[in-house]
């Protein structure tokens, strides 16, 4: 083909019937090609555009997770704080108890603590 197309140097006015047919045809062919090759471009485009998008808005929500978890990540590690304490407490009672209302104070203290342990699922 490239050979014929190497031969087809001439004017179109010195062309004959059936060259400038098949150069009518080879340029038809070009044209339909092109187009072809435009609309599957096109389509690239769009589908590469809303990946953007799609992945921009996914970005999004993940460094708003991201920021959720280290607050609960915060809070957590204050009532891990608070709950240690109150064992502290607990065990400072059990070695001083003498009086009846230490008796009570310990219970409610450990009742608060089995509570919370439940809650934030560290009762073993």
């Amino acid at each position: 083909m490239k050979n014929k197309i190497k031969k087809l140097k001439l004017p179109l006015s010195k062309m004959t019937g059936n060259e400038k047919d098949y150069t009518a045809v080879l340029l038809e062919d070009v044209n339909s090609n092109m187009k072809a090759f435009w609309e599957v471009l096109s389509g690239v485009k769009e589908k590469g555009d809303a990946t953007f998008e799609q992945v921009g808005r996914m970005t999004e929500k993940l460094d708003s997770m991201e920021t959720r978890l280290d607050s609960m990540e915060i809070k957590l590690d204050e009532l891990i704080s608070a709950v240690s304490l109150i064992k502290g407490e607990i065990e400072a009672l059990k070695t001083s108890l003498s009086a009846k209302a230490d008796k009570e104070k310990l219970a409610i203290l450990e009742f608060k603590i089995v509570r919370i342990e439940k809650y934030l699922k560290l009762a073993q």
